[in-house]
């Protein structure tokens, strides 16, 4: 497992790698590697826009609320898991205002200003971390109410909510 090291000076950000020593810096959306042998740089798992990103901060905000920093990138993960699987829309804005698909959609919490944790996270994942290992599907089981949930079997546990792929 890949763990990144996110800190923020200014509009900057700095990412440690834990598994190579490298790291990188953002400049104007631009990545920076300090690793004059690395000539590669990291790179987005899917291409979105900042509205998008906006967007993406916004869900992981109110739906992973009061979670740890690995639940926050747990749940932007899934979002963009499903753009990539064939059987959801490809795009953010259609996986997350997809009917049902999630809680804080329909009950308006995504409309509320994200979270500086939150918009980092959404990044982090954008940019290649998933500590689901590829799940398009979460929830909280002690608050889960959809008869759907349970047919899907869950491998995996970050904080209050649960994986399935």
């Amino acid at each position: 497992m890949c763990t990144l090291l996110i800190l923020t000076f200014n509009s900057n950000s700095v990412f440690a790698d834990s598994n190579t020593q490298n790291s990188y810096r953002i400049e104007s959306n631009k990545f920076v590697s300090n690793n004059k042998e690395d000539k590669s740089e990291p790179k987005e798992v899917i291409s979105i826009t900042n509205d998008e990103l906006y967007l993406l901060s916004k869900l992981v905000s109110s739906e992973a609320r009061g979670e740890e920093y690995e639940g926050q990138v747990a749940v932007a993960a899934v979002v963009i898991n499903r753009v990539l699987d064939p059987r959801f829309p490809d795009n953010i804005k259609d996986v997350i205002y997809q009917r049902n698909a999630f809680s804080v959609v329909d009950n308006g919490e995504i409309y509320k200003d994200p979270t500086d944790s939150a918009y980092k996270a959404a990044r982090e994942a954008l940019y290649g971390s998933d500590p689901t290992s590829g799940a398009i599907y979460f929830w909280n089981p002690e608050i889960s109410t959809c008869n759907w949930i349970k047919k899907l079997d869950p491998y995996k546990r970050i904080g209050n909510h649960v994986f399935a792929k």
